[in-house]
């Protein structure tokens, strides 16, 4: 087992949950290329999320959709083409990020709703044009089912597409308003897009019961529950507080950004149950959003909630309230 897949904030969170063991265990599933068995699952995929930073550094969370096939595996492996519905090009479609240059640190997350399969993939660009996204693999891993919601893709035919000219092109603030935080209450589903220490940008998922991300103000506070041990999203924030959000509205084929950034709390002993027993928390400071239409519109409907989901006894915490009382912080 090679201990240096880990930066120093990831072993750091691994060593404080007593995690160290499992979290070396299950790296050996990350690879420097795609697994073979995994091609067909990306060329099937409808959508996608990307983490990356902007021209101005600050960390978002993007949704991609479109056809299957819009995300392909090269022959080797080892590197990625991601396409785009948008008749402006794959760059515009990637909107605040899409001032990509070669060699920045990517992130891209493939995730099947209707069988709760998803593979993680972290690399960097390696060319990009208004046609598509090359993507160069560092690591590409497997990931386990827990927390995603079971959903089925209606028929295309059933989705009106976008209607640039009736106010559903992109809106955004820096605060956030009835409309977002009422998204964000009902919210079963994020992902959240983290950075490395040496810049190595992370997407990964985050799910639970409607309710499950609270807010108060401009903060947002995520739980995290039980996971893989490795702790990639909770180890960057120990070094690096740079955060960007995605929200999915699943029903209206749109998505809710948001960028700022975040610190891990442990050992939060009055939330235990809202965090699953595990007593941690994200907290994510707001400093911009933006909400826009899918590229290529799609609704899902939900199946089933994960079996996973913690139960939420009352979804206010009392320890919102105030600052976390936690053992140990960020």
């Amino acid at each position: 087992m090679d201990d240096n897949i880990f930066h120093a904030g990831e072993r750091l969170v691994q060593e404080r949950t007593g995690e160290r063991g499992t979290a070396l265990i299950n790296s050996q599933g990350i690879s420097p290329a795609i697994p073979a068995a995994a091609r067909n699952f990306v060329g099937q995929q409808r959508w996608c999320v990307l983490g990356a930073a902007d021209a101005a550094g600050a960390l978002w969370a993007c949704l991609l959709s479109g056809e299957p096939g819009f995300v392909q595996a090269s022959d080797d492996l080892r590197s990625l083409q991601v396409a785009s519905n948008d008749p402006q090009g794959v760059l515009a479609s990637l909107a605040p990020i899409a001032d990509l240059q070669p060699g920045q640190s990517i992130a891209v997350l493939l995730i099947e709703l209707q069988t709760r399969r998803r593979l993680r993939i972290n690399g960097h660009v390696s060319r990009a044009s208004a046609l598509a996204l090359h993507v160069a693999v560092d690591q590409a891993f497997a990931l386990c089912p827990r927390y995603i919601q079971k959903r089925e893709l209606l028929p295309l035919e059933a989705v009106s597409a976008p209607d640039h000219s009736a106010g559903t092109t992109a809106t955004s603030g820096t605060v956030l308003d009835e409309a977002t935080s009422a998204w964000i209450a009902g919210a079963d589903t994020l992902f959240i897009a983290s950075l490395g220490p040496s810049g190595d940008a992370d997407v990964s998922h985050r799910g639970g019961r409607p309710g499950f991300v609270q807010q108060r103000g401009q903060v947002l506070r995520i739980p995290d529950f039980n996971g893989n041990s490795m702790f990639n999203t909770l180890g960057n924030l120990e070094l690096e507080p740079r955060c960007g959000l995605v929200f999915p509205d699943f029903e209206g084929a749109r998505q809710l950004q948001l960028t700022g950034h975040a610190r891990a709390h442990f050992g939060v002993e009055a939330d235990i149950d809202h965090t699953g027993g595990t007593g941690r928390w994200i907290e994510f400071q707001v400093h911009s959003w933006r909400s826009t239409p899918l590229t290529l519109p799609q609704r899902w409907r939900l199946l089933e909630a994960s079996p996973y989901n913690p139960l939420v006894r009352g979804v206010a915490s009392a320890a919102f309230d105030g600052p976390p009382r936690s053992q140990m912080t960020r």
